[in-house]
């Protein structure tokens, strides 16, 4: 009798692991939000729902402008540039791992005309 519950004790763990999200790569949402006029960007991560990542997005980024500009569940970063006219560049990217967001937001970055596009100081990327 008693490894009978153990093992439904076992299967139910993992039905709920599984239902709430448990096991897999994401634990939650993320959000990179920006100010045009400010220059502040900010990274939020683990949230439990995306609208409160992009709320604390927005809170950190601290000005009335700031606006999300990437919503991620798995990593998310933020890349900087200028433009042929000295415009600055901003862009922000998603990927599996920390280094593929990275590389996603210096992408996105040098395809809206960046060049010299690198991380963000003082903001890394962030994973859930």
């Amino acid at each position: 009798m008693k490894r009978v519950w153990t093992w439904g004790a076992a299967l139910m763990a993992a039905a709920v692991l599984v239902a709430c999200g448990g096991g897999g790569d994401s634990n939650g949402y993320g959000a990179v939000a920006v100010s045009v006029s400010t220059k502040k960007l900010a990274i939020s991560s683990e949230a439990l729902t995306q609208s409160s990542a992009n709320d604390a997005a927005r809170d950190k980024c601290d000005a009335s402008d700031c606006t999300v500009i990437l919503q991620f569940e798995e990593c998310g970063a933020a890349s900087e540039g200028l433009n042929a006219s000295g415009g600055w560049v901003i862009a922000a990217g998603a990927g599996n791992t920390a280094f593929d967001a990275q590389t996603a937001a210096n992408s996105a970055c040098s395809a809206k005309g960046g060049t010299g596009c690198s991380p963000v100081p003082n903001l890394e990327a962030q994973c859930n």
